[in-house]
């Protein structure tokens, strides 16, 4: 707390600055323009009442929004980790909320209302959010908020302010965009024949099914040509610059087809003693894949997809040509079946001549045989 005099316009005037923390929380106010002492001083009296009501009446509220998800952050991070969560997994959590919950991060967590969290799924909406990351968003958000209640950071409520609110999408669900065999060949004669630099990266992700950290991480000694087959067993994680585990933590296998061994024999040829098996590019290190496969696609009137897209046209090509979906789920490295029944979906296999049981049309020799018997019917009444 300070009372200070200054000069302006040839007269001196008086200012009051009041700081008082509380914990981990703090209140400042300054405020200027008087023409005594005496009066900054009655200032500073009245400010420090208000301020001390003010801490009062945080404190017992708990902690800001903004304090409670980086304490949270804290938790999960580093040897003394409470959860077991992926560095890309904390990071995309704390990016949203950072994004979508900005105007929470300085207030009080425990006044968060239902008000308060339908604003931030509508601003979600506006701005072309699905329906599946905004639940995303809802979870996130419950977890942390119930986090900060078990650990008196939040006082005085029970409940996150996500509790009970339904979220809907404003649309029917969407097919997802994915290439058929036409657009594949399309895709991968045009980068072959324009000499595209990607084009052996694309070509992997299309013929292995491997995600995209783990297509960037794959080394020669990964791969064994002679039993023609591929160990994935770890992935490349843009955020962190870093390579690591694959997603779930498990390695897998990918057998080598034919147009697989060709490839990739090609590439050793070109680049003997490079150690990685696909080729480097800046924008692959920093993130930037989909934006060039997105590019390309639409300047050879192919939809644009997404890089991750690649994968689903793999495992949705062997489903519709009768692999076991087993077997793919195996290849791809899922180990959950929903998962699994998504791609099923995608490539209609469940579906596919179901409707063959359905013969109720007539066949023209008996559509024949019913005109005779009618125009014989009707002779014999004339």
């Amino acid at each position: 707390m300070s009372v200070s005099s200054y000069e302006k316009d040839g007269k001196t005037f008086w200012k009051v600055y009041v700081n008082i923390r509380n914990g981990s929380i703090r209140e400042q106010k300054m405020v200027q323009g008087f023409e005594s002492e005496k009066a900054a001083l009655a200032e500073e009296k009245k400010i420090v009442r208000e301020i001390t009501e003010k801490l009062m009446k945080r404190a017992s509220q708990g902690y800001t929004w903004g304090a409670v998800i980086n304490a949270w952050e804290a938790s999960v991070t580093g040897p003394n980790a409470t959860q077991e969560l992926q560095p890309n997994t904390i990071a995309n959590r704390m990016s949203r909320l950072s994004r979508w919950t900005l105007s929470w991060l300085k207030r009080p967590a425990a006044i968060l209302t239902n008000g308060d969290a339908r604003e931030v799924f509508n601003q979600m909406e506006s701005a072309g959010r699905t329906l599946a990351h905004r639940k995303h968003m809802k979870s996130t958000i419950n977890v942390i908020f119930k986090w900060g209640i078990e650990n008196k950071m939040i006082l005085g409520v029970h409940e996150s302010p996500v509790n009970g609110l339904k979220l809907q999408g404003t649309k029917g669900e969407s097919v997802p965009d994915i290439l058929t065999i036409e657009e594949i060949k399309t895709l991968l004669l045009e980068a072959k024949r324009l000499d595209h630099p990607w084009y052996p990266v694309w070509a992997m992700a299309l013929l292995t099914g491997m995600r995209n950290g783990e297509l960037h991480a794959l080394l020669w000694t990964d791969v064994d040509l002679d039993n023609r087959k591929i160990t994935v067993s770890k992935s490349y994680d843009t955020r962190a610059k870093k390579v690591k585990c694959t997603k779930n933590g498990r390695w897998r296998i990918v057998p080598i087809s034919d147009q697989l061994l060709t490839l990739l024999l090609e590439l050793k040829v070109r680049t003997p003693d490079r150690t990685e098996v696909l080729p480097r590019f800046w924008q692959w290190d920093k993130g930037g894949q989909a934006t060039v496969l997105r590019t390309f696609c639409s300047g050879i009137g192919i939809r644009s997809i997404r890089f991750h897209a690649l994968r689903a046209c793999f495992a949705t090509q062997l489903l519709a040509h009768d692999i076991a979906p087993a077997r793919v789920m195996k290849i791809c490295g899922w180990t959950e079946l929903k998962t699994m029944q998504h791609y099923v979906r995608l490539a209609g296999v469940d579906e596919r001549d179901a409707t063959q049981v359905l013969r109720v049309l007539p066949d023209d020799a008996s559509a024949m045989r019913e005109a005779v018997d009618l125009f014989d019917l009707k002779a014999k009444n004339v």
